[in-house]
């Protein structure tokens, strides 16, 4: 079955996981359409973290080196139009991912609180039992965030936070960013191409040779 799935992006630093994210997410052959919401705040932070001249969506979308057919998948959504289509349960939205998350998007979460659409669109998942991530990014964690954590865990929520698979092969910052959008991606039923860097056991020891 096609997946639509929602991705939010929150005024957190860690503008490239949601850059990459995008990238590779609709590429996945399981992808009907990614509907995309910015915060306020995201793309303020983009321009600081990818690009001076992000001062809108468009401008956010035109740095993604995506084909023009994997682009037509991507619908973006005013964070402000809280009776969007995905703002219903009726929608057959099948997850929803918030990258970066930031505390205050978090919070807003756990509280249950629906300020804009994204806030609506996460505690829609949660309702209706829907995949909903949240790749967490501020630390050190306080005992707020960490409630915060816990109550949206308990609601059904996934806390995913960005942390380097170091088991990896030949990691670097790029196959870091790879790995972890992998993952994030596979919880929301999407195949992204290229390496899954998925952990398949230690390689077994070559056999000395006899002197």
């Amino acid at each position: 079955m096609l997946q639509e799935v929602v991705v939010g992006v929150s005024g957190a630093s860690g503008a490239q996981l949601a850059r990459r994210f995008v990238e590779l997410a609709v590429q996945a052959p399981e992808l009907q359409r990614l509907h995309l919401i910015f915060s306020e705040a995201s793309l303020e932070v983009a321009r600081h973290e990818i690009d001076r001249k992000i001062v809108s969506p468009k401008k956010w979308l035109g740095r993604l080196a995506i084909s023009s057919s994997a682009a037509a998948r991507i619908e973006v959504q005013k964070n402000s139009d809280v009776g969007a289509s995905i703002a219903s349960g009726s929608y057959p939205t099948t997850g929803m991912i918030v990258i970066p998350c930031s505390g205050g998007t978090l919070g807003a979460i756990a509280q249950g609180v629906s300020r804009d659409l994204l806030q609506r669109c996460a505690d829609v998942m949660l309702k209706e039992r829907r995949p909903l991530v949240l790749a967490f990014r501020e630390s050190p964690y306080s005992l707020i965030h960490i409630e915060n954590m816990r109550r949206a865990a308990q609601a059904g929520a996934v806390i995913l936070p960005p942390s380097p698979a170091f088991y990896i092969a030949a990691p670097s910052p790029e196959r870091f960013l790879d790995a972890y959008c992998a993952r994030a991606a596979r919880w929301l039923g999407l195949t992204t191409p290229g390496e899954d860097f998925r952990w398949t056991g230690p390689k077994p020891r070559r056999p000395r040779p006899r002197r």
